[in-house]
């Protein structure tokens, strides 16, 4: 049967639809962090909650840096990419204005030490966890399975399991990031920081906001450039082998 090609209007209304559920998406996903008290488990239920309603519509990006290995990978176009980053961060920023008005709280992510080799390590740790939360995504996710002449990479084509799969890969992730607070996320980072600075007036968090947004950026092109450079030809490799 032969694949229904959508009109003009109907790919712009599901690049809306997508955009829409990642702003709502990442809303609650920052209401469920500073809900949280920055205990692992609790965001990790977050992010579960917030992955399983958007993945079936926007592909459950909830996450500029993820948005952005989608966007080298060429799985979305460019103005799919830009379109999903200002819903994100409208997200984010709507999430953490909700629980400055109404919580009267915030957390978000800080380097606690401006020395310059912790500042590295934190880096560092951004990009690590971010690289290997990505990997995940790159290696579970459906396109992983359709490029011409590939094997799968999947570890199950089930929905459910592909959800608490990268769950458990972000949660395992911020293990790389304990000394940071574990953000992974530069919209999330940005928002949730900028509202910190507003009711603490501790301006100073900004001098390292850069942080956390550079890391993840970093993580997410070295997980793609190893995904198309080492793993997925090493796969191939073992796949034919076997």
């Amino acid at each position: 049967m032969e694949e229904k090609q959508l009109t003009f209007s109907q790919r712009h209304a599901q690049k809306f639809n997508g955009a829409l559920i990642e702003m709502i998406s990442m809303a609650l996903f920052a209401y469920g962090i500073v809900c949280s008290e920055g205990k692992d488990g609790k965001i990790a239920l977050a992010f579960f909650g917030s992955l399983a309603l958007c993945a079936p519509i926007s592909g459950g990006h909830i996450n500029p840096a993820v948005t952005l290995a989608m966007w080298l990978t060429r799985q979305i176009s460019t103005g799919t990419c830009l379109l999903y980053w200002i819903a994100q961060l409208i997200g984010a920023f709507g999430g953490g204005f909700f629980c400055y008005m109404v919580l009267g709280q915030i957390n978000s992510p800080m380097v606690t030490d401006l020395n310059f080799h912790w500042i590295i390590a934190d880096l560092c740790g951004e990009a690590l966890g971010s690289f290997s939360f990505i990997l995940m995504i790159l290696i579970q996710c459906k396109f992983s399975k359709q490029l011409k002449g590939n094997p799968k990479t999947t570890f199950s084509d089930k929905p459910i399991a592909s959800i608490i799969l990268i769950t458990l890969s972000l949660h395992l992730s911020r293990c790389y990031t304990s000394h940071s607070g574990g953000c992974l996320n530069p919209g999330m980072a940005v928002a949730l920081e900028l509202f910190q600075v507003l009711k603490t007036n501790e301006v100073e968090r900004l001098d390292s906001m850069w942080v956390f947004i550079a890391g993840p950026f970093a993580g997410a092109i070295v997980a793609v450039i190893f995904f198309k450079l080492i793993y997925q030809p090493a796969f191939n490799r073992y796949y034919k082998n076997a």
